[in-house]
């Protein structure tokens, strides 16, 4: 059913929980996990380069963190950072890669919230091409 688990990390409590409940999962169905990091894009300006490194080093920490919460479940993990849009970038190497499915953390958001701003999760929900499991 499920081979490759895309499980999008941005060091929030929800996708701690995701990151687990995936790799949980993924190691009762012999699944392969794929904890994936997205690092915003900033409008350019003068320090716009030392913030990009800061984030860059925030969001390595936040990968490795996320593998060793879930390491023991003892599943085949491989982790991946890019720039770029959190939605479309899931979206996209969701699709891209073939990935069964896609595990992720949910901020919660009302409803009023929502329709102004829109969310990771309900974005990536309606636009990927596979399955998506909200963590709450």
């Amino acid at each position: 059913m499920y081979k490759k688990i895309l499980i999008p990390i941005d060091g929030s409590e929800q996708s701690t929980e995701a990151a687990l409940q995936g790799a949980e999962l993924a190691q009762i169905i012999g699944a392969t996990v794929t904890l994936f990091h997205v690092v915003p894009v900033l409008p350019v300006d003068r320090f716009r380069s030392i913030v990009i490194d800061e984030i860059k080093v925030q969001g390595k920490e936040i990968l490795k963190q996320a593998e060793q919460d879930i390491a023991k479940f003892e599943v085949p993990v491989d982790t991946d950072m890019v720039p770029g849009h959190p939605a479309d970038a899931i979206v996209l190497k969701a699709r891209l890669e073939e990935y069964d499915l896609i595990i992720m953390g949910s901020k919660g958001l009302g409803a009023v919230k929502i329709y102004l701003l829109g969310s990771v999760s309900s974005t990536v929900s309606k636009h990927a091409h596979c399955s998506v499991l909200i963590v709450r």
